[in-house]
């Protein structure tokens, strides 16, 4: 009997983690009907978008402002989709403020929801724990980290630590990346990832770069930047006075041999500080938001860390530079410190090996995931 599920990611961390998801089910489910939102890697694993998931891709109150007319135009299209469609079973992943007002409406049509990715309860508004449990009425959370699931089952909320699927990649062959990009075999390699929005690299780029160009030189330094397609139409014109070679590179495959031909990586906070931990690649972690949105992040955020490797580890591994701290030259300096510093480049490894140990529920994330889902179907 065929089985349809409608699937929706926002952004690019969740695009992996549906591609993923996906492939497991494929294996487990042999007629399965797949519907939803989703980018590149999820149409790779057989999705047909409903529409771009970049149209999702927005985050902070100065970018979601003047977006709110396409947004609650896609929440309106995405509940017709799922009221002609009737699926079996909705997956939400991660993308909150999208993701779980479609989360409701399916519920109302009496369609099981599995949400993917807990929200942080643990470091802000705590009672979106209860909301998830009581009002949404969620059927099954599944978590990317080992200390969530308690915040929901207290709750009376189904939740699985299934572990993350980060430790499941298989590294691609990287001794061809340099001379496929023309990339000095002798240059230190500074690998920067400005975010995955077209608000983050706005506010990131120009000041990676200009950190880059203040690192001492004594040594020859080229710049690559793994990005998604869409959004080289917004940094190449912040490369036009760049001073240092920079390369761009948009693949899955390309962004992994980046990772792991990078003396160090700067970084804005986000899922890509579990990669670069993944590969072993020192970093410095950055973030710089609208006045409005750190002055809201300020006043409901209850940890002491940004990074996902410093949460794991309750401790400073990785440094953080964010918003005022957010300046070229701080960041210059710990580049610097990083390239020149064996044992602080051990430190930080260590760490990664402790975080992405921590990721690990004993089996393959995905599988734990579908089986979960699985049983719901």
């Amino acid at each position: 009997m065929t089985k349809r599920i409608f699937i929706i990611a926002g952004e690019a961390s969740g695009d992996f983690l549906g591609a993923q998801l996906l492939q497991s089910l494929q294996k487990k489910i042999p007629h399965i009907e797949v519907h939803g939102i989703g980018g590149q890697q999820m149409k790779t694993a057989g999705l047909q978008s409903l529409f771009p998931m970049t149209d999702l891709s927005v985050m902070g109150i100065s970018e979601i402002v003047p977006s709110l007319f396409k947004i609650l135009k896609r929440i309106k299209q995405t509940k017709n989709a799922i009221k002609e469609l009737k699926p079996d079973l909705l997956i939400t992943i991660d993308s909150p403020g999208f993701c779980l007002k479609i989360a409701k409406y399916a519920k109302h049509l009496n369609i099981p929801v599995v949400h993917y990715v807990a929200p942080s309860v643990w470091a802000w508004r705590p009672g979106r724990a209860e909301n998830l449990a009581k009002k949404i009425k969620i059927d099954h959370l599944l978590c990317l980290l080992p200390f969530e699931p308690p915040y929901f089952t207290s709750h009376g909320l189904p939740a699985t630590f299934v572990g993350h699927p980060i430790t499941e990649i298989t590294l691609p062959d990287d001794r061809n990346f340099r001379k496929n990009l023309n990339i000095a075999k002798e240059s230190t390699l500074v690998c920067l990832l400005p975010g995955s929005r077209k608000n983050e690299v706005k506010q990131h780029l120009e000041i990676f770069l200009n950190a880059v160009a203040k690192v001492p030189l004594t040594r020859r330094i080229e710049v690559v930047i793994p990005t998604l397609p869409h959004l080289v139409p917004y940094i190449l014109p912040l490369l036009q006075d760049a001073t240092i070679p920079v390369k761009l590179v948009t693949s899955v495959e390309e962004k992994w041999q980046a990772f792991m031909q990078s003396s160090v990586a700067l970084a804005a906070s986000g899922t890509v500080s579990l990669e670069l931990a993944y590969v072993g690649v020192p970093q410095v972690i950055a973030y710089k938001v609208s006045k409005l949105t750190y002055w809201l992040a300020k006043c409901l955020v209850k940890i002491k860390f940004a990074s996902l490797v410093n949460i794991l580890n309750q401790q400073m591994v990785v440094p953080e530079y964010l918003q005022k701290q957010c300046t070229s030259e701080n960041l210059a300096h710990q580049l610097e410190n990083i390239l020149s510093n064996s044992s602080c480049q051990k430190q930080q490894r260590n760490g990664f090996v402790s975080a992405i140990n921590q990721l690990n529920a004993g089996n393959n994330s995905s599988d734990i995931a579908a089986n979960v889902v699985n049983s719901l179907l």
